[in-house]
């Protein structure tokens, strides 16, 4: 069935490393199914009307009016359209340093990836992300970015789960060093190096707080600006691995293994604007 009745839109205007709206979209009422897929990218949904389903791994919810339901990176998932009375819904796809860390303090994870959004702000949200980023103007980055922010703020409202302690100053420093220095070629040696602390308390340290271990945290760092000079610039690939602090071989195989593109791919699938009718 794929995506009948689907308009994508793609930002071109990105501009945070820590948090972005990639792309934004709405489906309208069809006969539709997506997936299995693995998405590269977080991606939040909002069901405007009618019903559907959503798999991740063996479980299953049903989604209704008002359902937020959530995809995350690096995760399959399947959802579909009732066959009786079909949902529509916006989208919109995120990445950044700072994603899964947002993503969290919504409380939204595979295991628990819907909620039910009754204030009617949500659904404005949605609408005002989905227009700004179709309207491919530059004057609206910062609009989008607001909006985005103020969406997350409006599902952490629901969060049941605040409880979470506070980071330590030394895993706070140690975040702070990564994102001012992943450009030089650091390792995660030379941040535990930089706090006076031995690796393997460090890493054990930095995953109890973070819920990552901080090699994928750095290498997450990497990619995701990576992705945005991708996305936004004509810089060449070999340029962009230095700049993301890595050699161009290492570079390329690295997200070659997590997004199943080259980045030469990436760049070509992404430099596009989708309309489906």
């Amino acid at each position: 069935m794929g995506n009948i009745g689907n308009i994508t839109v793609i930002n071109n205007y990105c501009e945070s490393s820590d948090i972005m709206a990639i792309n934004a979209g709405f489906q309208k009422k069809a006969e539709h199914s997506f997936g299995p897929y693995v998405n590269n990218y977080h991606v939040l949904q909002f069901v405007l009307s009618g019903k559907g389903t959503l798999n991740i791994n063996t479980h299953e919810w049903k989604l209704r009016e008002n359902t937020l339901f959530y995809l995350p990176a690096g995760v399959s998932c399947k959802y579909y359209a009732d066959a009786d009375d079909p949902y529509e819904y916006y989208w919109v796809s995120f990445i950044g340093t700072k994603a899964q860390q947002i993503v969290q303090n919504c409380g939204l994870s595979s295991k628990l990836p819907v909620k039910q959004m009754e204030n009617s702000q949500v659904r404005e949200l949605f609408e005002a992300i989905f227009r700004n980023i179709r309207s491919d103007s530059a004057d609206y980055a910062y609009k989008i970015l607001s909006d985005l922010y103020q969406l997350f703020f409006l599902i952490s409202e629901t969060n049941q789960d605040k409880l979470n302690p506070p980071r330590s100053v030394l895993i706070n420093n140690a975040l702070a060093y990564m994102a001012a220095n992943y450009h030089l070629g650091i390792t995660v040696e030379d941040v535990s190096k930089h706090l006076y602390m031995n690796l393997p308390y460090f890493s054990e340290l930095f995953t109890k707080e973070t819920g990552v271990n901080p090699s994928k945290y750095l290498m997450n760092i990497r990619m995701s600006n990576a992705m945005a000079f991708l996305q936004n610039t004509n810089m060449k690939i070999g340029k962009i691995a230095l700049a993301v602090g890595m050699t161009p071989l290492a570079f390329t195989n690295a997200f070659k293994k997590r997004y199943r593109y080259t980045p030469q791919e990436y760049r070509r699938k992404s430099d596009k604007t989708v309309l489906n009718d």
